[in-house]
């Protein structure tokens, strides 16, 4: 999709809004904003004097030609950056801190391991001892941690007891 196109779509969707509120509204061309996910449209009542709630930005997908909501509660840039994430403008996008436990070394300290693991996950021993195991057998664990702070102490952990580990945030 190109600018002309994402234009008149946003063009479509604020004539939909102007049917429901009765107010002739125009689109603020020099506000758009272009990010590589599309456009970011501003609109408002032609007559500026009139203040109106509810006129949140819209987002046009260049790749779908879809429109999104943002909102007004939140600085706009939230909404385009969980948009740019997970491609939702709201909820926003949650990130999710993760240690990835891919292999180990020779050497590697097992129980150490385990208890490792039940103290910054809270399982309980047969579920650590079974990651560890997993570890052991080449296959890949993966680990959720509250934030990135204790993700990457736990890595670091890992790494230290010779364990080929991986921090990784990924949103939902």
């Amino acid at each position: 999709m190109d600018f002309e196109t994402a234009t008149r779509t946003a063009e479509q969707h604020i004539g939909r809004c102007e049917a429901e509120s009765g107010l002739k509204l125009k689109l603020f061309r020099a506000q758009t904003l272009e990010r590589d996910f599309g456009w970011v449209f501003f609109y408002g009542p032609e007559d500026e004097s009139i203040l109106v709630a509810g006129n949140t930005p819209i987002i046009v997908d260049r790749n779908s030609g879809t429109i999104h909501v943002t909102g007004t509660a939140y600085p706009v840039e939230d909404y385009l950056e969980s948009y740019a994430r997970i491609g939702r403008a709201y909820p926003f996008a949650v990130p999710e801190h993760l240690v990835i436990l891919e292999g180990w070394k020779p050497g590697m300290l097992k129980i150490s391991l385990t208890k490792a693991i039940r103290a910054a996950t809270g399982m309980g021993l047969a579920e650590a001892k079974d990651c560890t195991d997993s570890v052991l057998a080449e296959k890949s664990v993966t680990l959720a941690f509250p934030s990135a702070a204790d993700a990457d102490n736990f890595c670091y952990e890992a790494q230290r007891l010779g364990v080929l580990a991986r921090r990784l945030t990924r949103y939902r």
